[in-house]
């Protein structure tokens, strides 16, 4: 049997009073989601452990049935990664957001209005050639991913990530890194970032395309700023691991790059954008095409995220309905006889407080394997009512190799 894996980033969340304390995923009504629970066991997922409030980093890891204990060292890695970066073992990766900062350098909007693909492309080409002063020694290399998001790597010797580097917030210097202790490693890292802010800054707020957006007052995409850093991941592939060639079917860096280390196939979709207008029919085409020559494809859904970040309860509803509408035509294309669906989210994202929160998501999964347990509803309120009862994410693949005959046998 092949395995394949629907993950819906930040789908979850809390009931809400414009709802009436329905979730987005209990009002978006989802009628092949709901059919998809039909045919499975349903259950309530921590991506690590209960309390926990997970990363998308750190949840899709243990998703994929690694240790994010023993192999996470910052998102960074990952974003490079997926940004087509080779690193080097010394690297210092992180991701970046263009960023709108007032004339105080103060951050007004931490993702510059969210920029389009064509604005960012054309902003990236003044930033190839960026070089440092202060840190002469250390080089900058820069890639655009999607919309305002991208990945930089610092190459050098003398670097380290003892920095605070943290996401970008309203109200916040862009120029706020500093080192979190007294080494000199740390304190020329901090030097190196803050002038990378810096230059970036100086080379992009008199851009063209920025000006014309303060003409038409659009926030001006007119600094870079890097965060979650880390290093060159080091993943055992899928293949030599469990024995699954796998294809990933996603638009983000972070999880394109996670997948690539851990040896997978990464399948380009066209309209793919990490947004709620992504194509999720064309995710769903290229998935049911991965799954003609791999045993294990994990199709990866942006959208709700970006959503709950925003706030945004009816784009929210509106991308989980897009998501059922991809799980109905992958439905309709399959039999759950020869391929074992699992469909999950992989931590909550509250729409309300626009954050992660630690609460449980809703996971099903359908097979001809699996004694169904009665649950006809996808949705947190259902998986409740599961069979499956409370699993953490690194049990997700453990129990889809068992389902699809995987697993070797404990003991004697």
């Amino acid at each position: 049997m092949k395995i394949l894996l629907i993950v819906g980033d930040g789908m979850a969340d809390r009931p809400l009073k414009e709802l009436n304390y329905l979730t987005p995923l209990e009002a978006a009504e989802t009628r092949n989601m709901n059919a998809l629970a039909s045919k499975g066991i349903s259950g309530l997922l921590y991506a690590v452990a209960p309390g926990l409030v997970p990363g998308s980093d750190i949840a899709n890891l243990a998703l994929l049935g690694y240790n994010p204990y023993r192999i996470y060292s910052g998102r960074g890695g990952f974003e490079a990664a997926g940004a087509g970066i080779e690193l080097e073992d010394e690297d210092l990766a992180f991701r970046c957001n263009f960023a709108t900062v007032n004339n105080d350098f103060v951050v007004v909007d931490e993702r510059a209005g969210r920029i389009s693909d064509e604005v960012a492309a054309e902003l990236e080409k003044e930033l190839q050639n960026l070089q440092l002063k202060k840190a002469s020694d250390t080089q900058v290399i820069f890639r655009h991913t999607l919309g305002f998001k991208g990945a930089m790597v610092l190459r050098g010797e003398g670097l380290c990530l003892n920095v605070d580097a943290s996401m970008p917030k309203k109200g916040l210097p862009a120029d706020s890194i500093r080192p979190t202790n007294n080494s000199p490693e740390a304190k020329k890292t901090a030097i190196a970032l803050n002038e990378f802010v810096r230059e970036t800054h100086r080379i992009l707020r008199s851009h063209p395309i920025n000006r014309k957006r303060e003409k038409e007052r659009l926030p001006p995409a007119n600094v870079l700023i890097p965060w979650g850093g880390g290093k060159k991941p080091h993943l055992k592939p899928l293949n030599e691991k469990y024995g699954l060639k796998g294809a990933c079917v996603a638009a983000v860096s972070l999880i394109k790059g996670m997948c690539k280390l851990a040896g997978m196939s990464i399948i380009g979709v066209s309209g793919a954008t990490g947004d709620i207008n992504t194509d999720t029919m064309a995710k769903a085409d290229a998935a049911l095409k991965a799954l003609e020559n791999h045993d294990f494809v994990m199709v990866h859904v942006e959208g709700p995220d970006e959503a709950s970040h925003d706030g945004d309860v009816n784009g929210k509803i509106a991308i989980i309905r897009k998501i059922d509408a991809m799980v109905g035509k992958v439905l309709g294309h399959i039999n759950l006889e020869e391929t074992c669906v699992a469909l999950l989210a992989d931590h909550t994202t509250s729409t309300k407080l626009r954050m992660h929160t630690a609460d449980p998501t809703p996971i099903t999964i359908a097979s001809t394997e699996v004694v169904k347990d009665g649950v006809s509803r996808y949705s947190e309120r259902e998986a409740y009512k599961g069979a499956l009862g409370h699993i953490k994410g690194k049990h997700v693949l453990p129990i889809l190799l068992n389902l699809t005959g995987r697993t070797e046998k404990f003991g004697a």
